[in-house]
């Protein structure tokens, strides 16, 4: 009777190991054949994407010479010409912006610049549909022009700053407008260092938002709807991207986490300004 009760209990407990080797494999693979997504999905939430303002989005159209970019009531038409005698990379270039709001239309001449526009990266309008933000590629860089649609005055941000005594401005790379003021967050800087500063357009002043680190660059700029913090992703060092938070009320930065490739790509998404 000893005899087979030992059985039992072997038995009994060979079973236990078994179904608990089993349910770890299940688990296990289970995990391997989520999809990719599954996990930056969860780890975007973690963070809580919907404290994020929303973008208002353009829709772009193009052909030889001529973008247009559109948004319900705002059209922007860039004329662009073929230059004689140039490299072939510098032949295509914009002579003139015209922005159309209702019954406003204003021109800029941009055939004068010293460094020509080669095309537009991105449209954004600030939330209080007072100004218009143009990301425009140069031969080197990127511009950062400022609109006012009640008025057709026009800033160039990168020249702003270098009247400000700040050097190394060859790219405004990315941007966003607060939500609650006309006031827009940006990145500037080379190709090995990355700034980020705050303009705002009624007092014609900046903010220069402290560095953790020096970051190589910057690729999203995100602010929070109440418009009291800036989240950005920067990188330092080389390929290791970090989600930071500056707050608005306390002027400081701080790391919220590191952000792998994966991640980055589906937070990239959150800072779409154009519409197929």
């Amino acid at each position: 009777m000893k005899s087979l009760t030992l059985k039992y209990a072997i038995a009994f407990l060979s079973g236990i190991v078994l179904v608990g080797s089993v349910s770890g494999f299940s688990i296990v693979n289970a995990n391997r054949t989520l999809h990719p997504n599954t996990y930056v999905q969860s780890s975007v939430h973690a963070v809580n994407p919907s404290v994020y303002q929303s973008i208002t989005k353009f829709k772009k159209s193009e052909t030889p010479n001529q973008l247009t970019w559109t948004e319900k009531n705002i059209t922007l038409v860039a004329k662009k010409i073929e230059r004689e005698n140039i490299p072939s990379s510098e032949k295509r270039v914009i002579t003139s912006i015209t922005i159309k709001k209702g019954d406003k239309n204003y021109t800029l001449k941009t055939d004068g610049y010293n460094d020509k526009l080669r095309d537009i990266s991105s449209v954004a309008v600030s939330p209080s549909n007072t100004w218009l933000a143009i990301q425009a590629e140069r031969s080197a860089g990127n511009t950062l022009l400022l609109i006012n649609l009640a008025t057709g005055k026009s800033i160039i941000v990168n020249d702003l700053l270098k009247a400000k005594g700040k050097r190394n401005i060859e790219s405004i790379t990315a941007y966003n407008w607060s939500p609650k003021e006309d006031q827009i967050a940006f990145s500037y800087g080379d190709t090995s260092s990355s700034s980020i500063a705050i303009y705002n357009t009624n007092k014609d002043a900046f903010i220069y938002l402290p560095r953790e680190t020096n970051y190589i660059s910057t690729s999203l700029i995100l602010w929070h709807k109440s418009g009291k913090n800036i989240d950005y992703i920067s990188e330092y060092p080389s390929d290791q991207k970090k989600l930071y938070r500056y707050s608005m009320d306390s002027k400081k930065v701080k790391p919220v986490k590191k952000m792998s490739q994966i991640e980055f790509q589906q937070w990239f998404k959150l800072d779409k300004y154009t519409t197929n």
